[in-house]
């Protein structure tokens, strides 16, 4: 069982880098609130929302190892928040795929339904 204490503090980490670290998932939740909002009211493109984070996944997959301290830990939280993001739109896009599916089968049954009761 882990014991809950008082976070260690790195020696050598700054304030910022330490203020990051501590609230990382607050800051990659709040990213991507904020650009669903922009791609939802339109001020975004929903494809170009898309590639953006494509190229900053890649970007930070091919250039982390040469980051340090805050600049790691900023890196860190905008890949997270794309990839994130990405996995809701994706998500979205499924759901609204499936819905329409769903439409379209039920509105198939309800027409043999019709004809089946014609006969």
């Amino acid at each position: 069982m882990l014991r809950e204490g008082p976070p260690t503090i790195d020696h050598g980490s700054s304030q910022v880098e330490r203020f990051l670290a501590a609230n990382r998932y607050k800051l990659i939740l709040s990213l991507v609130i904020v650009e669903a909002l922009f791609v939802a009211v339109g001020a975004l493109s929903f494809w170009i929302a898309i590639v953006v984070a494509g190229c900053l996944l890649v970007l930070y997959l091919l250039f982390r190892r040469e980051l340090s301290g805050t600049s790691r830990e900023l890196a860190w939280i905008v890949a997270a928040s794309q990839a994130l993001g990405v996995l809701v739109f994706v998500l979205v896009l499924v759901t609204a795929a499936l819905v329409v599916v769903a439409v379209v089968v039920l509105a198939i049954v309800v027409l043999a339904s019709l004809l089946a009761e014609r006969r």
